[in-house]
């Protein structure tokens, strides 16, 4: 495919008065095209400008002519990559568990009542389990007096340093797979590629998930979270939990239902669960995400 190069025009504003305009400017995208946004947002880091208000990005086209420098796409220095699934009505994560029920609680018709015509509001409403979805627990889900989402710290589950651990086409995942591996005060994601069946009667069965012996290495090498991309990260085919209970006795936060681990590199990135400060819950959806900073 031929380079291909934007060509636009720009006015700036500044939001302590002034501004600055430039003219017939050239820039080497990847693809096809690039938002105004996106320009916007470039050359504003580029030129290192400070105190920015509106930016026009005018008279913007595409030209086919060789690159002269990185492109758009590889210069940024930020890329997040969504881990969670979507939830919606009707979702079953866990069978056995209720699927969440969203709907109105204030509907827009119901709203034209309460505000100016035009204006309409929707709020909504939420009945589900806190083991829906992409979620996190923490200590409380298995121990009585463990410390509930309202406890535990942001340093636990926010902006991590993060390894990948490649293990697919296995179902007990043992110790093996994290020897000799810089895992240390790090969040392990460990790949399985089980959610290709995420929404499927196959996820439930036959789910890739960590030996107790896994997770005592882990404990002892202070990781501080572990993620998985599949239905558990235990062996549900008995009554015994030991990898929550070794993990989640140790403090250390586990991230069950994650997708999008085959987009991660190895390491060099920052990974991210936050909950909602909910007291006297152990679980609940978070928002997951990498963020592949410094790593492009």
């Amino acid at each position: 495919m031929p380079d291909k190069r934007v060509v636009f025009d720009f006015d700036i504003a500044f939001t302590n008065g002034g501004g600055i305009q430039g003219q017939d400017f050239r820039l080497d995208i990847d693809g096809e095209n690039i938002s105004d946004k996106e320009l916007a947002d470039y050359i504003v880091q580029d030129m290192q400008l400070l105190m920015v208000g509106e930016v026009k990005i005018l008279n913007k086209y595409y030209i086919e002519e060789k690159h002269k420098r990185a492109t758009i796409a590889t210069a940024v220095d930020e890329q997040l990559v969504d881990l969670s699934h979507t939830v919606f009505d009707g979702l079953v994560t866990y069978k056995g568990l209720p699927a969440p029920v969203i709907c109105d609680y204030l509907s827009r018709e119901k709203s034209k009542e309460f505000y100016e015509e035009g204006t309409t509001f929707q709020i909504g409403k939420i009945e589900m389990v806190t083991n829906t979805g992409t979620y996190l627990d923490c200590p409380f889900h298995r121990f009585e007096h463990g410390k509930d989402l309202s406890q535990i710290t942001l340093e636990q589950c926010a902006e991590l340093d993060a390894i990948t651990i490649n293990a697919t086409g296995t179902t007990a995942i043992g110790k093996e797979y994290f020897t000799g591996k810089e895992i240390r005060n790090k969040a392990v994601l460990v790949y399985t590629g089980w959610a290709k069946h995420w929404n499927t009667p196959d996820y439930f069965e036959g789910h890739p998930y960590l030996t107790e012996e896994a997770a005592i290495y882990l404990k002892e090498c202070g990781v501080k979270l572990v993620g998985i991309d599949s239905h558990n990260i235990d062996n549900t085919t008995g009554k015994t939990r030991p990898v929550h209970t070794t993990l989640l006795g140790a403090e250390i936060l586990i991230v069950e239902h994650l997708c999008n681990l085959d987009l991660l590199p190895e390491s060099g990135y920052k990974f991210s669960a936050v909950p909602p400060k909910i007291e006297g819950a152990g679980t609940f959806p978070v928002r997951a995400y990498a963020n592949l900073k410094g790593f492009l």
